[in-house]
């Protein structure tokens, strides 16, 4: 070679980037792993796709330098960037806009010397859900033409940058009765052509691409199907090493299940960090438990590990079930830290990479570690998960506790539900509709919801069903899904989406009851809509300000959990000792024709009461001219503040009004332009409006 060439080349390569390198072998896969440590997945921000609103659709921030920065000072060596592609494409061409986009944030974690797996996710299920031989021409090209894209932007870099071929090929696959459909090895042959397309044109584009680490998933990425790839794993142009495996980790019972099942219970617990219960605590071989771990761990190593192919877990999880109370919260994060260490530290004995996902968000069943939502300044929200791991890689613990605070709320909880009081008389069936209009529309990209629900509905001889309705498109279709709810307790129930007519224009959801001979009470606390890549968003969390309403002039009611129908607010009076009184409840919903009525005696001395957000939950909003009109409900007379923001959580424009009891109207004047929300407070309480302004 010609000496002189070899010094110029040398130079530019220099002159180019710190991240980048001469075009010459880059270390094998398996030299990577030491370094790689435990990694972190940006989740929830660079996968969104762009007809679902980009980076910021999801309610998470663009990624910053001190993002960055702070996911470097937890102790994590990786991160995973799990990205859209397809959605922002055309004819498999990816616009030079979001590639610069995904290149800033790639440029930010080389800079602080972390390796980044930069991934090709879900994406409306381009590739994912369409493993299928009817399919495979049109996502063949697409897998080709957008690789052969990005091999060409990327092929400079260093070995900092691992590239990866997908994400879940086939976890959505269809369902028939209890089974999924079968992933077999014709399937298997589709997927291994998929990623042999884009390591062909990974590896023919020359520059550092020529070695670069590759990572190929298995089926649906889950560990029992290792052997599929195993058998059908593609050919690298390059030789042997130059590649890595790639499953997710996540033991459904204790990391994502949202209700018991006729076959198994949510587990909380795990080994011996536990109360006792044994019904709740993944051990003894139970998938998850530290014997599961070994097992499959060990799966992965013979398989690939053994045979030079390095493995990461690019995924895993469990969710933190922030419902639980006192003891058995406090037991059940102990209990997840410790499950996280302990994957941890078998992964590192057997030469596996794990990474856990986060998704910033801070609710119910998260898995959040480092804070960019609530609060923008990129703390740790969860120390213990994050020590539990930092300890098997040989690092210090940092000073913090995430876990006395959530414990000390959850003992001191007052209930905050909304409560719809049942009653039907004993010779005929009644039903009780309560009413949500959705300000989340567009359900397409969550699997389930969960209904915290109680109910203490009894009768010597009556029955009662609860059901889980939705009314979508422009014909409302009417979608009914059954709910098995637990009596005289609280319970979580586990509701899936799949059934609804028209997934991306939900328009109300109904809780549904209907009974015969029942008296008693059911009281719903909130609805959650759990997202397909983990995570959930809240549909309705009920707050507790109840209306006291006197016999003799009926009850207020509203209609959809706000709209009052009457405007009579009477005030609590007593009864006099001399008997009862009989009083009817009447249930009004816009789309119904009915009213939903029953009738109960009132004992001397007592007052009846229901419960509704002291403000409606639904405002009706009209852009014109550079102003947002909104009319919204308020349920009681005082100080309201109504706010715009943007998707970042800035406010755009405010303004004070002391609201009356009724209907109230506000306008706001803004040039803002995108997608926005409008948040009226009164109170202690919210109510929350999307609103795109053009």
């Amino acid at each position: 070679m010609n000496i002189l060439k070899m010094t110029a080349a040398f130079g530019l390569a220099i002159m180019a980037s710190g991240s980048m390198a001469l075009a010459a072998d880059l270390p094998k896969a398996s030299t990577l792993v030491s370094k790689m440590g435990f990694g972190f997945n940006i989740g929830n921000t660079l996968e969104v796709p762009a007809n679902q609103g980009g980076p910021t659709g999801w309610g998470n921030p663009m990624p910053s330098q001190a993002y960055v920065d702070s996911i470097k000072a937890a102790g994590f060596s990786t991160v995973r960037l799990p990205t859209a592609w397809y959605s922002h494409a055309v004819g498999g061409k990816v616009s030079k806009g979001w590639i610069d986009t995904v290149q800033t944030v790639v440029d930010m974690c080389i800079k602080d010397g972390l390796y980044v797996v930069l991934n090709s996710h879900w994406d409306t299920g381009w590739l994912e859900d369409k493993v299928f031989a009817t399919d495979s021409a049109t996502v063949i090209k697409n897998q080709k033409a957008i690789w052969g894209h990005l091999a060409s932007r990327f092929k400079d870099y260093d070995e900092h940058l691992i590239f990866a071929s997908a994400n879940e090929p086939g976890v959505n696959d269809p369902w028939n009765g209890g089974a999924q459909q079968a992933f077999d090895a014709k399937r298997m042959q589709i997927l291994q052509r998929y990623h042999q397309v884009m390591i062909d044109e990974v590896r023919k584009s020359g520059g550092n691409n020529a070695t670069r680490t590759v990572v190929f998933q298995m089926p649906r990425t889950e560990i029992d199907m290792y052997e599929l790839l195993s058998q059908y794993y593609p050919k690298d142009p390059a030789g042997d090493g130059y590649t890595m495996a790639e499953a997710h980790f996540y033991p459904y019972q204790f990391s994502l299940m949202k209700a018991d099942e006729n076959w198994g219970k949510m587990f909380y617990f795990w080994e011996d960090v536990t109360t006792g219960d044994a019904s709740r605590t993944c051990a003894n071989g139970a998938l998850g438990s530290k014997q599961s771990i070994e097992t499959q761990f060990g799966k992965l190593k013979t398989a690939f590990v053994s045979k030079g192919i390095p493995v990461i877990i690019g995924e895993m999880g469990a969710q933190k079930r922030l419902t639980l109370e006192g003891q058995d919260l406090e037991k059940h994060l102990l209990a997840r830290a410790a499950w996280y260490g302990y994957v941890a530290k078998i992964a590192k004995a057997d030469g596996i990479v794990p990474i856990i996902w986060d998704t910033g968000a801070e609710d119910n069943l998260n898995m959040t570690v480092i804070r960019r939502q609530k609060n923008v300044d990129y703390t740790i929200l969860d120390y213990e998960v994050l020590n539990a791991m930092r300890q098997e890689y040989g690092m210090s613990s940092l000073s913090g506790n995430s876990i006395s605070a959530l414990v000390e709320a959850s003992s001191s909880t007052v209930n905050k539900s909304s409560i719809a009081i049942f009653k039907s008389p004993s010779s005929a069936s009644a039903n009780t509709p309560l009413r949500i209009n959705t300000n989340i529309k567009d359900w397409s990209q969550y699997e389930t919801a969960t209904v915290r629900i109680y109910s203490d509905m009894s009768a010597a001889d009556g029955w009662a069903k609860a059901s889980f309705v939705t009314m979508s498109g422009s014909k409302w279709d009417w979608v009914e899904e059954p709910m098995t709810v637990s009596n005289g307790a609280w319970s979580s129930v586990n509701v899936p989406l799949s059934s609804i007519t028209t997934i991306s224009e939900v328009n109300a959801v109904v809780i549904f009851i209907n009974a015969k001979g029942m008296t008693g009470k059911l009281a719903v606390d909130y609805i959650l809509l759990n997202k397909k890549g983990g995570g959930a968003d809240t549909l309705e969390s009920f707050k507790s300000t109840v209306f006291e309403c006197s016999p003799d002039d009926g009850v207020v009611v509203p209609d959809e959990l706000g709209n009052i129908e009457t405007d009579k607010v009477a005030t609590a009076t007593s009864i006099g000792a001399t008997g009862g009184k009989t009083v009817n409840y009447v249930f009004k919903a816009n789309s119904y024709t009915d009213n939903y009525t029953y009738n109960e005696t009132i004992t001397p001395a007592s007052n009846n009461t229901i419960a509704a957000p002291a403000i409606a939950q639904s405002i009706h909003l009209s852009v014109e001219h550079g102003a947002i009109n909104a009319t919204f409900n308020a349920a009681t007379a005082g100080h309201t503040t109504v706010s715009l923001m943007n998707s970042l959580g800035q406010v755009i424009a405010s303004k004070n009004v002391n609201a009356t009891c009724g209907a109230n109207s506000v306008s706001l004047e803004t040039s803002y332009q995108g997608a926005a929300f409008l948040v009226i407070r009164q109170g202690s309480q919210k109510m929350v409006k999307t609103v795109r302004l053009k």
